[in-house]
């Protein structure tokens, strides 16, 4: 006897619903313990179940998974930064304090040394060295935060009138004159972390910094704060020292150089920006590129939507602007060649503390080799 049509979908159906029942579901993945954790970390280092388990905290706090990948990738910038140091030493802090003092007062001209004296020739209370002698003492950038803080704290009890008054006409100035501007273990930046914080007291934050926990918190929190479809860590590690989507965003400029002829610098940033990281009104040469691109390549966008795409530039949503997609799809109609999303931004790294000569490349390949050593720490060494 033979089935009907319709007999014969009814056992389908059924067959494909019962299939469907019996697939196992995908088995959770499972956190790596403090003590498989402690593993990945380097083993002449002191206390390594205590950054162990700092680490697992600071991964599950940011909702992130506690495998080898993602510790891996904090442990590497740890490494990198501080050594596996809560407040990092940094050989002669103090000269370089003093040098830094030294160009910042030469601005005032003839009255430069008055005015240092003024600041610095003053006793904190209980103490027997002048601010200006203390320098000297200064190892870490905790000593020097702390000391910075405590010169303010001087002066506006000797003129209270004066710190009321700049509270209310500059309240974020003492922040924003400090010289220590990263912090931690990671060196993570105090401006960022301080707009996470769930509360704007800035030396609490900074205190909370220069602790085990609190610098690898906000640090691994800065790593994986932006989403960016990287098939590599070297991109994030290099965004880490460069900035959000730095490295898609220099991939692009190299793009924008082989489509309109223009050299530009692939140094990730397509508008200029402020030491506060707000965008300046001035035309960078990234931009103007782009204005050409738009003229020569993209008519049908007005140059109010090129400009507003431009400015999304440290977003996720700057990949599906009108004028990025237009960008990359005249590049591969002229190369032939599909664009690569992201390569290492070349920027020069500009710090006193830092030897000269280095880059935002020489950061990320030596976080990726150690991230590389970290990952072949198998559980038995």
């Amino acid at each position: 006897m033979r089935s009907s049509p319709c007999a014969v979908l009814v056992v389908g159906v059924l067959s494909l619903s019962w299939s469907c029942q019996k697939k196992p579901p995908a088995p959770p993945v499972r956190d790596l313990s403090v003590a498989e954790v402690s593993r990945f970390v380097r083993s002449d280092v002191d206390d390594k179940r205590g950054w162990a388990a700092d680490l697992r905290l600071a991964l599950k706090s940011a909702r992130l998974p506690v495998d080898a990948e993602h510790v891996c990738q904090v442990l590497a910038i740890v490494e990198q930064e501080s050594g596996y140091e809560a407040d990092p030493a940094v050989p002669g802090l103090g000269r370089v304090v003093q040098g830094e003092l030294d160009r910042m007062f030469e601005k005032l001209g003839p009255v430069a040394s008055t005015a240092r004296a003024a600041l610095l020739d003053h006793r904190a209370p209980g103490r027997d060295r002048t601010f200006e002698q203390r320098l000297s003492q200064i190892r870490t950038e905790q000593d020097a935060d702390l000391l910075y803080r405590e010169i303010v704290a001087f002066h506006r009890s000797r003129h209270p009138t004066l710190g009321r008054a700049m509270d209310l006409l500059a309240p974020d100035l003492v922040e924003q004159t400090n010289p220590i501007t990263t912090a931690g273990s990671m060196q993570v930046s105090v401006s960022w972390s301080l707009d996470q914080a769930e509360n704007d007291d800035s030396d609490l934050l900074r205190d909370v910094l220069y602790t085990r926990a609190g610098g690898l918190q906000y640090g691994t929190a800065r790593l994986f704060a932006h989403d960016a479809p990287y098939d590599s860590p070297r991109y994030r590690f290099a965004d880490y020292n460069a900035g959000f989507f730095a490295s898609r965003n220099a991939a692009l400029q190299a793009q924008l150089t082989a489509v309109t002829g223009r050299p530009l610098a692939t140094d990730g940033d397509f508008l200029l920006y402020d030491k506060n990281g707000e965008a300046r009104w001035k035309r960078s040469n990234t931009l103007n590129a782009l204005l050409v691109f738009r003229a020569e390549h993209a008519s049908h966008l007005s140059e109010s939507r090129v400009r507003r795409d431009a400015a999304r530039e440290k977003s996720a949503a700057f990949d599906d602007t009108q004028t990025i997609r237009a960008l990359r799809s005249t590049y591969e109609q002229q190369t032939g060649t599909p664009p690569q999303y992201a390569v290492v931004p070349d920027v020069a790294l500009h710090s006193p503390k830092m030897k000269s000569g280095r880059s935002t490349r020489w950061f990320t390949d030596n976080v990726m080799i150690r991230y590389s050593d970290c990952l072949g720490r198998s559980a038995g060494k």
